[in-house]
C-alpha cells in the first residue's frame, strides 16, 4: 500500500463505525481531504491527541479505497491557547468551517493553507477586546474574494459611477451609489468609514461590516457559517 507525507490543519472529524473517525483535513499539498483514522476512538489511541480542530499536524496517510488511510500523525502545533479559550475557540470554528464549506475535495487553493495557518495564528494571540471577530471577520471577507466572488467596492454595480459611499448589495454583488442604492431595499446603508473598511486590510471592520460580510457569506453560498451564532453568544 503506497504511502505519502503532507502538512495539514485539522478541520473537523466525525465518527465512523465502532472505533474510527472520518477526520477532514486541509493540507499544503492537495487542500481539503478526509482521512479514515482507525481505532482512534478507543482509549489507548496515541493518534487521538493529533487529530483534534485547529491542530497543525505531519500526516503520514497510505493510499485506501473510499478514503485514504491514516498511519501517522505529529503534531506541529496543538493550538493550545485556542483550544483552552472559548472565545478563541469560537472564532477559529467559524474559520475552519468557512473553509470546509468553500473548498471543494482536492481542489488546492493557492495560499488558502497559509492563509488559514496565520488566521489561527492570530487568534492565539489576540489580546485586544473584541480583537477575535474582527479577525475572524476579516478571514471570511477575504476568504469570499479568493473563491471567486470578489465584491465591486469602486464603482456602482447598476450605473458604473464611481462611489464613496452608498450602499452594499448582496444579491448584486457590491456597491450601489447613493441614487441607485433606493433600488435595492435590503442593501446596506455604507459611508465612507465603512466603505474603507470593506476595500482595506488597513482598517478594522466594526460590527456593522461584520453584519455585512455574514450576510454576503449567507448569499454566495446559500448556506449559513452555523458556528458564527455560537461565537456571537460567547463573544457577548
Amino acid at each position: 500500500m503506497a504511502t505519502y507525507k503532507i502538512k495539514a490543519i485539522v478541520l473537523s472529524s466525525y465518527p465512523y463505525r465502532e472505533h474510527d473517525r472520518i477526520i477532514t483535513f486541509f493540507s499544503d499539498a492537495f487542500g481539503k481531504i478526509e482521512a479514515r483514522a482507525r481505532g482512534v476512538r478507543k482509549i489507548e489511541s496515541k493518534l487521538a491527541g493529533h487529530l483534534e480542530p485547529f491542530i497543525k499536524t505531519d500526516l503520514l496517510l497510505a493510499n485506501g479505497r473510499r478514503w485514504d488511510i491514516l498511519a501517522g500523525s505529529r503534531t506541529r502545533d496543538p493550538r493550545s491557547i485556542i483550544r483552552s479559550d472559548m472565545v478563541k475557540s469560537a472564532a477559529a470554528s467559524v474559520c475552519v468551517e468557512a473553509v470546509k464549506r468553500a473548498t471543494r475535495p482536492f481542489s488546492r487553493e493557492y495560499g488558502l493553507y497559509q492563509g488559514l495557518d496565520r488566521v489561527l495564528f492570530q487568534l492565539e494571540h489576540a489580546h485586544k477586546n473584541g480583537e477575535e471577530s474582527e479577525i475572524m471577520s476579516r478571514f471570511v471577507w477575504d476568504l469570499i474574494s479568493q473563491m471567486g466572488f470578489a465584491p465591486e467596492l469602486g464603482r456602482c454595480i447598476h450605473c458604473k459611477s464611481p462611489v464613496s459611499s452608498g450602499a452594499f448589495s448582496c444579491e448584486g454583488g457590491g456597491m450601489l451609489c447613493e441614487a441607485c442604492a433606493p433600488a435595492d431595499v435590503f442593501a446596506d446603508s455604507v459611508d465612507g468609514a465603512l466603505l474603507a473598511q470593506l476595500a482595506s486590510e488597513e482598517y478594522a471592520l466594526d460590527a456593522h461590516a461584520q453584519t455585512i460580510v455574514k450576510r454576503f457569506w449567507n448569499h454566495v453560498f446559500e448556506y449559513p457559517i452555523i458556528s458564527w451564532d455560537f461565537f456571537q453568544t460567547v463573544a457577548i
